[in-house]
Formats: C-alpha cells, sequence, structure tokens
C-alpha cells in the first residue's frame, strides 16, 4: 500500500517542477525587430496587433504604405511606441479602449480620445485639467499656439477647466504649463515667439531681471515652451511689456560660431557623413532632452555640390559633432586588385575505323562508320559521278576492284591552348569596383507576329547580356597589412551549339567564383580553381564480328577523346597609402606597357613618350610616334 503514495509523491513533485523552465524563459522578455519596405499600413497593424496581443480595431478610410526599419531589437513597450509614431507620421492616432485599440484619422480622435492613464507617449488621449486661481478661457488663449495644429484645446466655463486632446507626452507638457499659468492666480498671460534665440535660455534670463528690484511685481515671470521656442509672460502689464522688451533685444542671430556652422569635408562623402551625423544627433538630443527640453535642436544637412556639412546646434554639442567629423574626414587608403585567370586546356583525338563494300552480280553490301569522318558508300558514289572526293584529316587508305573494296581511316591529333587574362582595377577602401572587358551580345528572348491590316508583322524580343571577362571587387583593411575582399570573378564566352542540336541561341560557357577571403599586402593567393578530365571513348562494329579476336578490329571503329581542363583564378592586393605610391604605381604599369613588344615591330617605347603626362600635356609634338612603327 505504501508504493501507490510514493509514486502519487513523485507524480506531484515532477508536476511541480516541469513548469520551472517554463518560468525561466517567461523572465526573460522577447524581442522584436520590424523591417518592413513599402508595405501597407493595414498589414503593420497586423503584424503589432500580434507582437502585442491587442485587438486593433482599424477605420475602413485607413489606407497608405509605410517603411519601418528599427536597427535594434525592441520589446514589446517599444514596438507599441514606434507602431505609434509611425502612425501619427501618416496622420492617424490610436485610442486605447481597454479591451481594444481603435485605430482612426487624428481630425477624428479629438472627439474619440479616452483618458490618459498608463497611456503611450504617442497614444492620442483626453484628459480634463481642473484651474483653481486662472481663468479656463485666458489659459485655453494662451495655450492654443504651443500645441499642433491635429491637437485640441478648449476652455469648459462651468467648471473652470481645460480640455486637452493630443498626444499622452504633449498632453503631459500642457499640464505642466497649465499648473505654471495656475499658480500665478489672476495675473495676466501673454506669448512671445522667438527666432533665434532659445526659449529655455531666456526663461531665467528674464524672469531674473524682472525681479530685481526692491519695487518688482510680485510672482512676475517668463515660462518656457521648448517644443513651440515660445515664452509665456506672467504678471502686470508693465512687467510683462518689460520681459517682452528685453526677449526682443536678445532675440538677434548670434555669431556664426555659437549656434551654426559649415564644415568642408576635404577626403568624406557629405551626403554618407551626414546620415552617420543625424543618427549620433538623435542621441545627443535625446541625452540632453531630459535636462533642458530641446529635443529636436540639432540640425545636420549635406551640400553634395560643394561637399560640405550645415551643423546647427548648441556649442557644446557642436564641439562634440566637430570632434567625430575631425576623426572621420580623413583620406582613405586605396586597394589595387590584380587578378591572374590562367586556364590551360588540352584535347587528345584518336580515331582508327575499317570499312568493307562488296558487289555481287544480284546484290552488294557495306560496312561503314560515320564516326570515322568519311564513310566507303559516300566515297564510292562520288567516284562513281567521277568527282573528287574530299577527304578527312589523318591517313587515309583505301584498295578495291570492280566487286570489292576497302577503307581504312586513321587520326591523332593533339591541341593545347593557354589563356591567360590579367585584369586589375583600383579603389577606395571599403568601395566597390569592377571591370568588364568584353561584349555586350543580344540574347534572343521570345518572338510573336502580329496581325495589323492583313498582314503578319514577325517580332523578336532580345536581351543583351555582358560576356567576357569580369571582375568585381570591395576591399576592407584592417588592423595593419591586411585585407579582406570581397570578390566575384566570371569568364564567359561563346560556345557552338553541340553536334546534332539545333537551336537559335546563343551558347555560352560560363565559369564564376564569388568568395571572401583574408589576404596580406602583396600576397599573392589563390581563390579557386578547377581541374577536369573528360575521357571519352566511342566504339561501333558489327555484331559478333567485332568481338572475335584478332580480327575483330576489321570489323569495327573505335574513337577515344581525351580532354584536360585546368583553371585557377590567382589575386594579389596591393595597399596604397599615400599619393606617393600611387604615383609610382602608375609610373611603373606605365613602363610595364612601354616594354611590351607588339608582334615583329619591337617595343610600345617606340609608339610611347618615355614620361606618361605627354600623353596629357600637348607640347605641339606628336604625342604618338607612329614613324618608329613604320620603320621609318
Amino acid at each position: 500500500m505504501k508504493l501507490p503514495r510514493v509514486t502519487g509523491a513523485l507524480l506531484v513533485l515532477g508536476t511541480l517542477l516541469a513548469p520551472l523552465p517554463a518560468f525561466a524563459e517567461r523572465n526573460e522578455p522577447r524581442q522584436w525587430t520590424l523591417n518592413m519596405k513599402d508595405a501597407e499600413l493595414r498589414d503593420l497593424v497586423s503584424e503589432v496587433g500580434e507582437i502585442t496581443g491587442k485587438t486593433m480595431v482599424l477605420d475602413p478610410r485607413m489606407s497608405g504604405k509605410v517603411t519601418v526599419q528599427s536597427s535594434s531589437a525592441l520589446d514589446q513597450a517599444g514596438i507599441y511606441s514606434l507602431f505609434l509614431t509611425v502612425l501619427r507620421s501618416q496622420g492617424y492616432a490610436a485610442l486605447d479602449q481597454g479591451d481594444r485599440v481603435l485605430i482612426v484619422p487624428v481630425a477624428d480622435a479629438k472627439t474619440k480620445a479616452s483618458g490618459s492613464e498608463q497611456a503611450a507617449d504617442d497614444e492620442f488621449v483626453t484628459e480634463v485639467i481642473p484651474l483653481r486661481n486662472a481663468t479656463s478661457a485666458e489659459v485655453a488663449a494662451v495655450l492654443r499656439p504651443l500645441v499642433a495644429m491635429d491637437a485640441y484645446v478648449a476652455p469648459s466655463s462651468s467648471s473652470n477647466a481645460l480640455v486637452v486632446t493630443d498626444s499622452a507626452s504633449n498632453v503631459g507638457r500642457i499640464r505642466s504649463l497649465v499648473r505654471e499659468l495656475d499658480s500665478a492666480g489672476e495675473r495676466a498671460f501673454s506669448t512671445l515667439g522667438l527666432k533665434h534665440a532659445w526659449a529655455t535660455d531666456l526663461a531665467a534670463t528674464l524672469t531674473e531681471s524682472v525681479n530685481q528690484g526692491s519695487g518688482a511685481p510680485a510672482g512676475a515671470r517668463a515660462i518656457a515652451d521648448a517644443r513651440s521656442n515660445r515664452l509665456i509672460l506672467v504678471g502686470p502689464s508693465q512687467a510683462r511689456e518689460q520681459m517682452a522688451t528685453l526677449a526682443r533685444q536678445l532675440d538677434v542671430p548670434g555669431n556664426a560660431n555659437d549656434g551654426t556652422r559649415v564644415v568642408r569635408l576635404h577626403h568624406t562623402d557629405a551626403k554618407q557623413l551626414a546620415d552617420l551625423l543625424s543618427g549620433i544627433g538623435k542621441r545627443m538630443e535625446v541625452g540632453n532632452g531630459g535636462k533642458d527640453g530641446r529635443a529636436g535642436s540639432i540640425l545636420i544637412s549635406a551640400d553634395e555640390s560643394q561637399n560640405a556639412l550645415v551643423l546647427m546646434a548648441e556649442p557644446a554639442q557642436l564641439a562634440t559633432l566637430d570632434a567625430v567629423i575631425e576623426q572621420l574626414d580623413r583620406p582613405r587608403a586605396q586597394v589595387l586588385v590584380e587578378a591572374a585567370i590562367v586556364e590551360v586546356s588540352g584535347d587528345i583525338n584518336d580515331a582508327l575505323g575499317v570499312q568493307w563494300a562488296g558487289r555481287g552480280s544480284d546484290a552488294g553490301g557495306a560496312i561503314q562508320f560515320g564516326s570515322t569522318g568519311l564513310t566507303i558508300g559516300s566515297l564510292l558514289g562520288t567516284l562513281q559521278d567521277g568527282k573528287r572526293p574530299t577527304l578527312p584529316d589523318g591517313g587515309v587508305i583505301g584498295v578495291g576492284s570492280g566487286h570489292f573494296a576497302a577503307l581504312v581511316t586513321a587520326l591523332s591529333s593533339d591541341s593545347n591552348n593557354n589563356l591567360l587574362s590579367t585584369p586589375s582595377l583600383l579603389t577606395l577602401d571599403n568601395e566597390p569596383a569592377e571591370i568588364l572587358v568584353g561584349q555586350n551580345v543580344p540574347f534572343q528572348t521570345g518572338s510573336y507576329t502580329t496581325d495589323a491590316a492583313g498582314a503578319n508583322n514577325p517580332f523578336t524580343t532580345v536581351e543583351r547580356r555582358d560576356i567576357g571577362v569580369t571582375l568585381k571587387v570591395t576591399p576592407h583593411i584592417n588592423e595593419g597589412n591586411s585585407l579582406r575582399l570581397k570578390v566575384e570573378q566570371e569568364s564567359s564566352e561563346l560556345a557552338a551549339a553541340p553536334p546534332g542540336i539545333n537551336t537559335s541561341d546563343a551558347i555560352t560557357n560560363k565559369r564564376a567564383i564569388k568568395s571572401t577571403i583574408l589576404a596580406d599586402d602583396g600576397q599573392i593567393i589563390v581563390i579557386g580553381g578547377l581541374i577536369k578530365d573528360n575521357v571519352k571513348t566511342q566504339v561501333s562494329k558489327v555484331p559478333l564480328l567485332g568481338d572475335i579476336p584478332l580480327i575483330g578490329g576489321l570489323f569495327r571503329s573505335t574513337k577515344e577523346i581525351t580532354e584536360k581542363t585546368n583553371l585557377m583564378v590567382f589575386l594579389r592586393p596591393t595597399l596604397l597609402r599615400t599619393s606617393e605610391e600611387s604615383g609610382e604605381l602608375g609610373q611603373r604599369k606605365y613602363n610595364d606597357l612601354r616594354n611590351l613588344h607588339s608582334n615583329d615591330r619591337g617595343p610600345n617605347g617606340m609608339l610611347l613618350p618615355s614620361d606618361p603626362r605627354r600623353l596629357f600635356d600637348n607640347d605641339g609634338s606628336p604625342v604618338l610616334d607612329v614613324r618608329g612603327a613604320t620603320g621609318r
């Protein structure tokens, strides 16, 4: 009876322990990455609904396409916050109604938004803000210039409160301003927009200036709204006029070096660097936003015509950006990539055949093999017509009489081909480069016939493709003198159609390599190759007779083909860090070209000047001396 109790205890223990791994997994929050390009807005809503587990109710008017790319993984809250930002940029708002999220145009969200408790920053909410001292109509008039066009601010005179509809983050900002204004009591308010100065900076200065002296008005102060860069002036009319006058005097363009900077780049592309610095600027804005409220104060633009950057930020932020630009705007090294494509191929063909023909008074016959290149039947027919036969390559022996003939053909051929292609190209570090030496060949892709006015008009569609030697390289210089190379090499050529196959399209032989390798400066490295042996044996024979020992060779034909192909691709990268090294390379390559021999005409030095600068600088004498090539 004890065994069941023990078993039951073990089962209970197993039941308690089984969920532990699942609980451990739940403690780790899941993260997602959104990467959607030209996606339907409805698809984004569906995707976010699955991630967050929220039920999304879409307005039937909702349409449009968006591109969303999150550089890092986000949790559920981050995904939902990003989703709300995308909706706002498309003119829609999300209204959280507890068990569901209603997505409507922003214009409709003003009348449907709910409370702001536990709402996301970009979620549309409505909040009623009561006032104790100030009048709701006066405060609403002051706040309207400070909110966005799609927001809603209205007074409620019956309860002396403000009804505000906007994103949760903006509602929180407005709530803080309302509390500041409400604490001013019955004192009047006015707003003042700034063009050049920062509202946050001037607010403290104006408040301090108006409260100096024994006769200063009590409670007069300036409140800054960083989002709209406007000042709210609180106090008696004389104090507000005094602060407004001082603000206008201080709101003047500062020195060029204070908040604006134009940086001309010497080595880096302005557009690419502007994209990089924009990401850094956003991080700096987030870091400073909680301190002085100046989120969005950094502006970075590229002038591609002058390869310059225009920076607008605070002096401290400009100093940080200047330091980053100084580190990035440096000359990049260049890489010379030389390739050697070596192909060695050879064919060995051996053919031997015996053919017979005989004729009697009533019948005739023949044993012939077409693989020998010449059949005895065609030979006899040509001789009978009195014509001279065309004989194939190799040895041909024929004997015969009026009733009997024999033909023996033998051929042995050996061919070798050596192909060397040496493309080379120069490129900057981390920049792709490509060289193509070949032809642009049309390939037929289709044909059709149209019937117009009783006449058939045939049409043929073609597609042009590059045929030749192609080399694509993207070098990445590592620490020291090592390089990482992304290499794509292709060799293609037109080929003849195989025997017995009729085709109107061109056939190409293609050899391609795609790889990523590591190499040192000046190191010769092989990136790939092919060793191919192809042996073909073709035997034609008369059954039974061709298998007889010794004399069977008289009744069969044998052809053997051996093809060998060796293909190797070599690379040699060379680092060029200075302009002097680039100049030396150009001179060396030019000297190699002058020393080349062209058939029997002698070296190319007789055609090319000794100094390569004469190819571009015409001093009145002929650049190419053709007299050396003609021997005159």
